[in-house]
């Protein structure tokens, strides 16, 4: 068993697509894995170690590891198409627990 001060911090990321268009939970993970995989490559994305957690209503909450949270952030600011459609991935809020997140959805 992992000693706490040993246990690696994650973060989780409230987040919305901003598009026209309404996404199924399996297209939601696809977008934000390949926009994380596109910018960070496949070591910073196993290093990020991104998990889609909840997801309905074109919003949901992502969770990865506190060291690479601002180049997580960055990933998903930089989406400008979501389904082919203009569009954009918004950072609403961040968290060390989701129970603070479900208050906001």
């Amino acid at each position: 068993m992992v000693q706490p001060t040993m246990r690696e911090k994650r973060r989780y990321i409230h987040f919305r697509f901003e598009c026209s268009c309404r996404l199924t939970e399996s297209e939601a993970k696809d977008e934000i894995y390949h926009a994380i995989l596109s910018f960070l490559g496949e070591l910073g994305f196993s290093k990020a170690n991104p998990r889609l957690v909840e997801f309905n209503d074109n919003s949901g909450v992502l969770l990865c590891s506190n060291p690479e949270l601002q180049k997580v952030k960055a990933a998903l600011a930089l989406v400008t198409k979501i389904k082919g459609e203009n569009g954009c991935i918004r950072v609403l809020k961040v968290s060390g627990m989701i129970s603070k997140l479900r208050g906001n959805m």
